[in-house]
C-alpha cells in the first residue's frame, strides 16, 4: 500500500492559563451547543484545542490576550492553538489561575 500524501498544518503550543474563565465559556459553549454557538475547538482534559482560522465573530466576544493569540498564530501561518495545560505561557499576554 503506497503510503497517502497527507495534508499538513501548523499549530501553536501556549499555556492554558491565558484564557480567561470568560473564554473558557466560550470554547466549552461551542462544545456544549454541538458547534451552533462559541469558538471553534476540540475539548479534552488537559486543555483546548482551537481552530484559529475560523468563527472570527465569535473571537470578537474573547479576551485580548486570546484574540491576540488567534490573531499571532494566523499571522505565523499556524492553524490551531493548543491551549494545553503544560504549556508554555507567553510573555506579555496575561494569565489566569487554571
Amino acid at each position: 500500500m503506497p503510503t497517502p500524501d497527507l495534508p499538513v498544518e501548523r499549530l501553536a503550543d501556549v499555556s492554558a492559563a491565558h484564557l480567561s474563565p470568560e473564554d473558557r465559556a466560550l470554547l466549552d459553549l461551542y462544545i456544549e451547543t454541538e458547534g451552533a454557538n462559541g469558538l471553534s475547538c476540540l475539548v479534552g482534559p488537559y486543555g483546548w484545542l482551537v481552530y484559529a482560522s475560523s468563527e472570527l465573530r465569535a473571537a470578537v466576544h474573547a479576551s485580548p490576550g486570546l484574540a491576540a493569540i488567534l490573531a499571532a498564530a494566523r499571522a505565523q501561518g499556524c492553524a490551531y492553538v493548543l491551549f494545553d495545560r503544560d504549556g508554555l505561557p507567553i510573555d506579555g499576554v496575561q494569565t489566569y489561575d487554571f
